[in-house]
């Protein structure tokens, strides 16, 4: 089954807003949020910052590594959490490896590749500012 959602305004770091492709997720630690996620299709991995890992309760035991982007090297810890996506009478939930950034605590959810797109055929229509998720079997 396909599920869409509509692009939401989210806020720059700059305070501008724009349309992107975020959609309503629920992460799963020992604890369970709610959260809007930017899907970003150049992203390796999931991205969350270290203040909602918290939240979580997520195993933070690794040792940091460096990870590289383009906004430069940053300091994360790998860990994992689960996943649920929804919306109707559809539901996925699944396993995703996640960066924890170390260093800053404001930053979007940045849903990567590795985990959320091994899940679905991920459409992106930025002229209709849609999104599509097909679960793949």
């Amino acid at each position: 089954m396909t599920i869409s959602f509509k692009y939401k305004e989210v806020k720059r770091p700059d305070g501008t807003k724009v349309k992107a492709p975020a959609i309503p997720v629920t992460l799963i630690g020992k604890t369970i949020f709610d959260v809007i996620a930017i899907i970003d299709s150049g992203a390796d991995v999931t991205a969350i910052s270290k203040s909602i890992a918290d939240l979580l309760e997520i195993d933070l035991s690794a040792p940091a590594e460096k990870a590289h982007g383009i906004g430069g090297t940053i300091d994360v810890i790998p860990s994992k959490c689960s996943i649920r996506v929804e919306k109707g009478h559809e539901k996925y939930q699944f396993d995703i490896p996640i960066k924890v950034i170390v260093n800053e605590s404001n930053l979007p959810v940045l849903l990567g590749r590795a985990g959320f797109f091994d899940n679905f055929e991920v459409t992106m229509n930025q002229k209709q500012n849609r999104i599509s998720l097909k679960k793949l079997t």
